[in-house]
């Protein structure tokens, strides 16, 4: 009786052991909280940006999120009449910006396997700081400000999240942004980050 005991409960150990290694790293109702780090690319060079998100899993393939990302420089061009010179020139500039947006990741899993390919849409604000620029053109000093201005913008793009565990998590991510109002460039962006899932 002790040795029936002792392997129905070898074998329950077992069986809950192989359960927790087989358990599915894509979850739904599950909180996820991440940063990352990456570059933007506006007109002129590759500059480096960060940022965070929260997602909350609505269920295994929707993911609806909330995004903050900080871009130090972003390339600008203004056209500028200017006393003295028969024709505007073009002043090209950088200038910081801001992004806060919603959205959803639409995540594809493949069964049990830990790479998850996803696409990804958002709609938010992008917020440029008023910056005075002296520059010289053709010798002649000119001083500008770029007003501030916060303006809608919508995002997309994909990624790949990798799935160390059911805790935590590492992702790449490619995504274009088109603004509207003052700043109308699209520019767009590469970033890595990690994450960490929240029950």
């Amino acid at each position: 009786m002790k040795k029936m005991l002792r392997a129905l409960c070898l074998v329950a150990l077992g069986t809950a052991g192989l359960q927790a290694q087989t358990a599915s790293v894509v979850r739904s109702g599950s909180y996820e909280v991440g940063g990352f780090v990456g570059a933007s690319y506006g007109i002129d060079e590759f500059r480096w940006m960060g940022g965070g998100n929260v997602t909350y899993a609505a269920n295994k393939y929707i993911l609806p999120y909330a995004e903050f990302s900080y871009f130090p420089g972003i390339g600008r061009k203004i056209s500028r009449t200017i006393p003295g010179l028969t024709a505007p020139v073009v002043i090209a500039y950088n200038i910081p910006l801001t992004d806060f947006h919603g959205g959803v990741h639409i995540r594809m899993p493949i069964r049990e396997f830990p790479i998850v390919p996803y696409g990804v849409f958002g709609v938010g604000m992008i917020h440029a700081p008023e910056r005075t620029f002296n520059v010289t053109v053709e010798q002649l000093p000119i001083q500008f400000v770029s007003g501030s201005s916060t303006d809608a913008a919508i995002n997309f793009g994909g990624g790949l999240r990798y799935y160390i565990n059911q805790r935590f998590g590492i992702r790449a991510e490619a995504k274009a942004y088109k603004p509207t109002g003052q700043f109308k460039d699209t520019f767009g962006k590469v970033e890595f980050g990690f994450f960490i899932q929240l029950r």
